[in-house]
């Protein structure tokens, strides 16, 4: 007989997906999100075309005029299940969530005051080994300088761009999304008007951080484990349409050092 896994929490994970480009990540993301030990992953994947991947438990096929509206379908899901689940996942398919990520965001939420919420910071993984940051030393994008915040000696700042294709709350937290935000769950164009800062598609996670009563910050005392990979690469080098973006690690470092 085989030892069960001791399952801590039951977290509903939302994924979008449009056409069949990235599929090879997406199955990527499904494989790790099923491998964790701790936590009890039911994965539902918001698509406009048919799947046939191991490990998702349910695709909604999604039928829109504009698919820009895609990603705003997911924030219906997780409302929608909102009283089934201890923790919920939103993310793009080509973002690849950790078990860590998890354990992380617990540790720090219970440090953190309930006007602090725990984010990440993406990154590519260039062919030369290194890490690149796609979000990161370009117009408004970098950490605030001399925005350090210290709680149970772990230190945290604040971004200017709170964008992250993705986010993790437990039930409690999206209660005060649900409180403090309603619109958000209302329908596929909430808060537009808000802001001209961030796309309709990024929008589905920076409202979220930008309009629930809180602030997004990152432990930069645990910096390398508060990462999330963007696995397609395209930014390092300005691939596939893509901007070239690519933050160096050095100029991360710089960043760090003005916090």
């Amino acid at each position: 007989m085989g030892i069960k896994k001791r399952m801590e929490m039951n977290i509903l994970a939302v994924i979008v997906n449009y056409g069949e480009e990235q599929l090879q990540y997406l199955e990527q993301v499904v494989r790790e999100l099923k491998s964790f030990e701790k936590y009890n992953v039911t994965i539902i994947v918001n698509s406009n075309t048919k799947l046939d991947i191991p490990g998702i438990d349910y695709v909604n096929e999604v039928r829109l005029n504009d698919y820009q509206h895609l990603p705003a379908t997911c924030k219906q899901v997780i409302h929608h299940y909102k009283d089934d689940f201890d923790g919920f996942i939103y993310t793009e398919n080509d973002h690849l969530w950790k078990e860590h990520h998890i354990d992380n965001h617990l540790k720090y939420t219970k440090i953190l005051p309930e006007n602090r919420i725990p984010g990440l910071i993406q990154y590519e993984q260039g062919k030369d080994n290194k890490k690149y940051y796609c979000a990161f030393g370009f117009g408004h994008n970098h950490l605030i300088p001399n925005s350090k915040e210290i709680y149970s000696n772990f230190e945290f700042c604040r971004l200017s761009n709170v964008h992250q294709a993705s986010y993790f709350v437990t039930k409690s937290q999206l209660d005060r999304v649900v409180k403090y935000n309603p619109e958000y769950f209302t329908n596929l164009q909430s808060d537009i008007v808000k802001t001209l800062t961030y796309s309709v598609k990024c929008r589905v996670n920076t409202d979220l951080f930008e309009f629930s009563n809180w602030e997004k910050v990152v432990c930069i005392s645990e910096f390398n484990e508060n990462l999330i990979e963007h696995l397609p690469g395209v930014y390092i080098n300005g691939e596939q349409g893509r901007p070239k973006m690519r933050g160096t690690q050095e100029e991360m470092n710089k960043w760090i050092s003005t916090i």
